[in-house]
């Protein structure tokens, strides 16, 4: 049996960190610009797996749990680099479906010299369809699912599977998801953990505290984390980091703080796992490579966090 099965999304990643990459705000809209036409410098280049399946199961597999991914990709290049890194970092891709003649969804990722993104991502026929499931080698105590491009079906089917199975839920969906927000809030009722950011919990509307049926956690990046639970709201501000990238900081909080639960550690615990992962997460450029190691949790546990319940 698995402790955690991660579902969702698994891409190529190609980051690009350069100086002329400069942020420019036009309106009230923020944008990424590069001098039209030029042929200009990169400081850092990164080709490696991405996605929201493969970065919180090597988050989990390097937090001492038995993790497992279920996602979609294809057997070119990127697939295979895909399943070679799940490999290395001790990960059961046993779960992985490639199938002939797909191509991998690949993402590329600009970054400025403050760590910040912008995502151009080319997605092809790769997405999870549960009639390529077999639902019966699903053993495991939680799922933790992210990006599933839209197909809520597929979530009510692994929601339901997860119900009369008694595996636990946490959920971290996507734009696609978000987007049905009706349909999505009905089904969030039946999971244990919802993650979403500020952004996103403006777009669904409504009070956080009731979109899920046990704990919602709102992120607010530097600023610190909203949980909403049933003892009531729990409130942690955020490490003050030097930030290199931004990219998988989403991931790898939602994977910590699976994983302080999975764990049975105590909310307040779980919460300052989740935290600190992202924090560490955005030190280093890509998704994975700060992604907390089990011999490094308690350094970041005893750093001081401020955090309080509050009515």
């Amino acid at each position: 049996m698995f402790d955690v099965i991660s579902i969702g999304s698994a891409t190529l990643d190609i980051l690009v960190k350069s100086p002329v990459l400069a942020k420019k705000l036009i309106g009230n809209q923020s944008f990424l610009t590069i001098p039209y036409g030029s042929k200009s410098e990169i400081d850092q280049l990164q080709i490696c797996s991405g996605g929201g399946a493969t970065n919180t199961a090597v988050g989990f597999s390097r937090l001492g749990l038995k993790a497992a991914v279920l996602a979609r990709c294809g057997w070119d290049f990127g697939g295979k680099l895909i399943r070679q890194e799940l490999k290395e970092e001790k990960v059961d891709e046993s779960l992985l479906i490639q199938l002939e003649n797909e191509e991998t969804d690949l993402s590329v990722i600009l970054v400025n010299p403050e760590g910040e993104s912008t995502i151009l991502v080319y997605r092809g026929k790769t997405r999870l369809e549960k009639n390529l499931i077999d639902f019966d080698k699903l053993n495991c105590r939680w799922f933790c699912i992210s990006n599933l491009e839209g197909n809520l079906e597929m979530l009510a089917a692994l929601i339901e599977y997860a119900r009369k199975n008694k595996i636990k839920v946490a959920l971290n969906p996507g734009k696609r998801e978000i987007d049905q927000k009706d349909k999505l809030l009905a089904l969030a009722k039946n999971i244990d953990l919802l993650v979403i950011n500020q952004e996103e919990a403006d777009q669904i509307g409504g009070k956080p505290e009731a979109y899920c049926r046990k704990m919602t956690a709102v992120t607010q990046g530097e600023e610190g984390v909203k949980l909403f639970t049933l003892k009531g709201l729990l409130f942690a501000s955020g490490f003050k980091m030097d930030m290199v990238d931004a990219t998988g900081a989403g991931d790898a909080f939602f994977c910590g703080l699976v994983a302080g639960l999975a764990k049975k550690w105590p909310v307040e615990k779980a919460l300052k796992l989740g935290i600190a992962n992202g924090a560490s997460v955005v030190t280093e450029i890509g998704a994975k490579p700060g992604l907390l190691r089990e011999e490094n949790i308690h350094n970041w546990l005893a750093k001081p966090l401020k955090m309080e319940w509050k009515k």
